[in-house]
């Protein structure tokens, strides 16, 4: 005695099994590359998000302002944000004044360390409390460290110019006889 629904078994039978081959061969599908990669991509900006979907890495041609406030002048370039979106540091192009640089900003929004390129000169400082402390430099072939105090004020400045000729300066001079 033939079953009646013989035929329906072996056509779902055989159904799940065109299925399952065809999910397998799907996912080893998804898993190959691509036969040719985008050549080009073009955009004014791309953010890229953390987990929570924050902005962390943003690229952008021009970057926007940190919260809060205001650039001088327009920058091209990477901008690196904290899990709340504050900007926090970037690698940055600010064409209007010739400075190429990676900065990297204290919480309360000032550039606290930034290695630059200024004119085509190179220029590294380092900033607390909003005031310059530290700047190493090269400027017109003469290069320099000058140390800052608490206000900001330049208080030693060590100079070797192109030449070899070396200065200082703001260095008091220890008493004779001592």
């Amino acid at each position: 005695m033939s079953n009646p629904l013989r035929p329906l078994v072996l056509l779902v039978a055989g159904s799940c099994a065109v299925c399952a081959l065809g999910a397998c061969s799907s996912v080893s599908a998804a898993t190959q590359p691509t036969a040719q990669p985008t050549a080009s991509l073009s955009v004014r900006e791309l953010n890229i998000v953390d987990e929570h979907g924050q902005a962390r890495l943003r690229i952008a041609a021009p970057l926007p302002d940190p919260k809060g406030l205001k650039r001088a002048v327009k920058a091209v370039g990477l901008q690196f944000m904290d899990q709340n979106g504050e900007e926090i540091g970037g690698l940055a192009m600010l064409d209007s004044i010739d400075f190429r640089g990676l900065c990297f900003d204290s919480k309360e929004g000032y550039e606290a360390m930034c290695m630059s390129l200024i004119n085509e000169e190179p220029n590294i400082t380092f900033r607390h409390d909003w005031k310059e402390r530290i700047t190493l430099g090269v400027e017109k072939g003469v290069a320099s460290i000058v140390l800052h105090d608490a206000q900001g004020t330049p208080r030693l400045r060590l100079e070797v110019d192109k030449d070899g000729k070396t200065r200082v300066e703001g260095v008091t001079p220890v008493p004779a006889g001592k």
